[in-house]
Order: C-alpha cells, then structure tokens, then sequence
C-alpha cells in the first residue's frame, strides 16, 4: 500500500513538474524528476533483488532504515523544488517584462524614425528591416524533451529487464522470443532518445542561423555553411527541414540555394531585385535589337525615307519633348534663384539640340526611348518640386537639403543629356569624315588636287 502511494505521489508530481515546465518553458525540474524517479526505481530493484539474500530481521531493519531516509530526501527534494519553481516563475516573468518593454522600444524606434523621414527621394531598399525581428517557431522544443525523457525512461526499464534476463537465462528461465521483445522495445526507446537529441539539435542551429544573418535578416549559405563548420550541402538540405517543419514562418530561399532570408520583407526586396534585373537585360536586348534593326533599316532606305509608323512616333516623340521645353521654361521663369535659372538654361539649349538631331535624323529615335519614357519626365518633376519648395517663406532645413539635392542632381542631367547628344551626333561625325576622306582619295586619284597632300587621320 505504501509502495502505492509513494508512487501515486510520484506521479502527481510528475503531472504538477510537466505542466509547470510547459507553462514555463523550463524542463530542468522535470529532467531532475525523472531523473531520480529513475534512479529510485532502479535502487529499489537493486535492493529487493539483494534482500533475497540477507536475513527477514535484517531485511525490515533496512527497509525500515531506508524507508526514514527517502521520505526526508523526498521532502527535502519536494521543498526544493518548491523553490526551484518559484525562483523559475520570477525569472520567466522578469524576461517576459523585459521582452516587452524592449519590443515597446523598438515600436517606438520604429516610429520616430518614420516620423522624422525627409520627404525628399530615398532608393527603394532603404527600408527599416533592422527593427523587424525574425519570426520563428520553436518546432520540437517540447517534444525533444518528451522523448528524451520518456524515451530515457523507457530505455531504462528495458535496460532493467534485459539484466534480471541475464540471470533467468542462467537459470533457464526463459525464452527467445522475450529476447526478440526485449530488444525490440530498446531500440523503440533508443529511436526516441536519438529524435529527442536530434531535434534539439536542430533548435540550436536554426537559433544560431538567425544569429548570424543579424539585423541584416539574411544570410549566405557559404558563410553560414563556413560558420557553423557544415558543408553547404548540409546546411542547404537543414533549413529546407526547418522551412518545411515551419520553423521560419517567413523564411525563404533564393532560387539558386545560395541565399537565406528571414522575413518577407527581405524577400520582397529580392524579388524587385530581380524583376528589375530581368527587365533592365530585357531592355537592353530590345534596345540592341532596335538598334540592329534601324542600321540595318537606315542603310537600305534612301535618305529622308520613312514610313507612316515612323512618322508619327517621330511627330509624336517631338510634340512631346517641345511640351516639356516649354513646361521646364515657364517653371524657370517662376523661380527667381540664379544658381538653378542657369542650371534650366543649359537644359533648355540641350533639349533644344537634342530634338532638333532627331528631327533632322529620324533614325536616332531609338537612342531616345529611356530619355522620354523616364529621365525627362523624371527631370520635370524635380523641377516642379523645387518650385514648390521656393515658395515656401520660412523653410526648415528638409526643405534646404532637398533643394540643394535638386541643384546637384540638376548639373549630373545636364552633363548626361550632354553625352547623349554627342552620341546623337557620333554617326553624323563619322559618316562626314568617312566622306571627306573618300572625296579627297577620289580627288587625288583624278589627279585634280595638283600637289596638295590631305592628312588622315
């Protein structure tokens, strides 16, 4: 009767140690529990198997003696865990405090730093990524510790029964099938050690992941590979098991396995990334491939030949940039700043030149595609916002700093529209050249320029 109680007790304690440790977080008093339940099974097996051998008087003597000795450990082991378990309340209480009063800080970071955001043009990946933590899900956290522990447990016992079969063997007191039993139940509960080690395991490098991809939420498989002492091969196959087990409810990666990111933020970024890498070879191919077709158009075509498509992309693309002409001159004459009237000055002359080339040369429409479609009208919202800053009175230094980010970025769009009018004009420069040299070769061989030499270049 007493045996039962004292193991109805353990059981209760069992039940009161997993429930605190599943609330908390914290196995360590359920580990220390069946730990020693463990330990006090096995003793106590140990025991009745040697009092088989000592005297009746002896035997209730030691019980006796024994009996004394494990009720004041267990009381003194229940008082301790008492404490244990309180002093484990606070601290998880004191963290839980602590984790929110640091996610108020960050929320609060995150907020004045919105706030305070210039109003003035920022490149799409300056995003406050860093303030967003990496969501993850502890997968296996509590159940490596069940089968461990129950796993242990179990091993134990089987353990136990394999060595009393030992000594029913001896006396040939048994059979090979409980043999088969026997040692069927110790690999089940050495199965379930071996999965409760493994997923903890694998809870510490998916900690340590997030670890080192940092506030960077992202990180190289190469350098985590070379990190964590893996091969790529292992640590590529490893987090396809945690995304797929959810551990990273945000977690992606890149197409090539060469990328870990953490958070769909992250992930969008990647994903612009490479939308605008495949359109800009996408653009670049159909540039080239314009540009193919309209030498190729341009050198069987007579001069000043052209159809009506042509025609009207032509008059369309020129109606177009004279509206913009005029747009840029009436902002300029409603700003009375000197430093930016000059700046609009020289792009009012350039523009001018540059439509008068490809109206004259009607081929150069093509170099003319990413001009119209995003640097001028680009251009002209820059000046148009810097119009609106200058009518401000009192400005704030925002308005300042973004006003001389205009004027500067004024002088690069002067010096790029520049470029692309002498590229305009590079195949007219070669073609008048090519034709100078072939008139005097002609000449000279006509014998019609005397004793003049012509130079070549």
């Amino acid at each position: 009767m007493n045996n039962s109680q004292n193991w109805n007790a353990v059981g209760e304690q069992m039940k009161s140690a997993l429930s605190d440790a599943l609330r908390t977080g914290d196995f360590t008093d359920l580990n220390e529990l069946v730990s020693q339940t463990v330990t006090d099974a096995l003793s106590e097996a140990g025991n009745k198997f040697a009092d088989g051998f000592r005297p009746q008087q002896v035997r209730e003597k030691d019980s006796a003696e024994q009996k004394t000795r494990q009720e004041k450990a267990k009381r003194e082991q229940h008082l301790q865990r008492k404490k244990q378990q309180e002093e484990n309340r606070r601290i998880h209480i004191q963290r839980q405090r602590q984790a929110q009063a640091q996610r108020k800080a960050a929320q609060q970071a995150l907020k004045q730093q919105r706030g305070t955001k210039p109003h003035a043009i920022s490149p799409p990946n300056a995003r406050t990524t860093a303030l967003i933590p990496a969501k993850f899900k502890q997968v296996g956290n509590v159940s490596n510790v069940l089968y461990q522990v129950f796993g242990g447990i179990g091993f134990g016992i089987s353990s136990l029964i394999a060595f009393f079969r030992l000594f029913a063997a001896l006396a040939g007191d048994t059979t090979f099938l409980g043999w088969i039993i026997n040692l069927l139940f110790l690999a089940v509960f050495f199965g379930m050690i071996r999965r409760g080690v493994s997923q903890r395991n694998r809870l510490k490098r998916a900690k340590r992941y997030i670890q080192l991809c940092g506030g960077r939420m992202y990180g190289q498989i190469e350098s985590l590979a070379r990190d964590t002492g893996r091969s790529v091969r292992f640590v590529v196959k490893d987090i396809h098991r945690m995304l797929s087990l959810g551990m990273f409810p945000e977690g992606h990666l890149d197409e090539k396995k060469t990328c870990l990111m953490l958070n769909d933020s992250v992930h969008q970024q990647y994903l612009e990334a490479e939308k605008a890498r495949i359109l800009r070879e996408q653009q670049a191919l159909k540039e080239s491939q314009e540009a193919s077709a309209a030498n190729h158009t341009a050198s069987n075509a007579q001069p000043g030949q052209m159809d009506m498509e042509q025609e009207a992309e032509l008059n369309t693309m020129i109606a177009e940039g004279m509206e913009c002409i005029r747009k840029l001159r009436e902002l300029n004459d409603q700003i009375p700043g000197e430093v930016i009237s000059q700046k609009l000055y020289r792009l009012d002359s350039l523009l001018k030149d540059i439509f008068d080339s490809v109206r004259e040369h009607p081929q150069q429409m093509h170099q003319m595609h990413k001009m119209m479609d995003y640097y001028l009208p680009t251009t002209l919202k820059l000046v148009e916002a810097y119009e609106d800053f200058d009518k401000i009175s009192m400005p704030g230094p925002e308005i300042v700093a973004a006003k001389a980010e205009i004027e500067r970025t004024m002088d690069i769009i002067n010096q790029a529209f520049s470029e692309l009018l002498s590229n305009l004009f590079q195949n007219a420069v070669l073609d008048a050249t090519t034709d100078a040299q072939v008139l005097q070769t002609m000449l000279a061989r006509e014998g019609l320029t005397g004793n003049t030499e012509f130079s070549r270049s």
